[in-house]
């Protein structure tokens, strides 16, 4: 598995040329290309063909040793990234929660007003969704109107029928008075 948090360099098992081997290797002669003016001894083909696949594979080692710093820093980049989007789903989820507290803390208050008018208005028995429009609304308000203006006649006529008893008493009270003052 590959770690990103300890990001070591990549090394081989295998013992790479030292600097000073590699120029040598470098400035000599290729035997290969120019080639021999004298018959090879097989042991000298060996260390050429030794020395060719070392740099072969140290060339191979550099790339892959590249490869894995790019893809280590790949993994990181995608690490970040599904950390940030764990850290964005939990704030989702957290401003999800409160939605929903502050939802269900609305409908309990509005069950509790709902309960307070149906107890004011008895007579309604919790219709309220029979007004859902502005004609009912009307009709409604019309026919309390309608109430105000009764209670406003009962209201003068109780006013009138107060006033003519009052003075019905009073006119007993002279009457009784006069009676009274002649009579004695």
């Amino acid at each position: 598995m590959l770690r990103v948090d300890e990001r070591k360099r990549f090394s081989s098992n295998i013992k790479l040329l030292t600097h000073p081997n590699q120029e040598k290797i470098a400035t000599a002669p290729r035997l290969v290309e120019v080639g021999p003016s004298v018959p090879l001894i097989a042991r000298d083909s060996y260390v050429a063909d030794t020395a060719v696949r070392i740099e072969q594979l140290q060339a191979t080692m550099r790339l892959l040793a590249r490869d894995v710093d790019e893809v280590a820093d790949k993994v990181a980049v995608l690490e970040a990234g599904a950390n940030q989007e764990k850290r964005w789903l939990a704030l989702q989820q957290s401003e999800k929660r409160v939605r929903e507290s502050k939802l269900d803390e609305m409908l309990r208050r509005f069950q509790e007003l709902k309960a307070r008018l149906d107890k004011m208005n008895a007579r309604s028995n919790g219709d309220y969704h029979a007004y859902n429009s502005f004609e009912a609304v009307s009709r409604k308000l019309a026919e309390l109107e309608h109430f105000k203006d009764e209670a406003r006649r009962v209201e003068r006529n109780i006013t009138f029928r107060t006033w003519l008893f009052c003075s019905a008493i009073i006119a007993s009270t002279m009457i009784l008075l006069a009676s009274n003052v002649l009579s004695g």
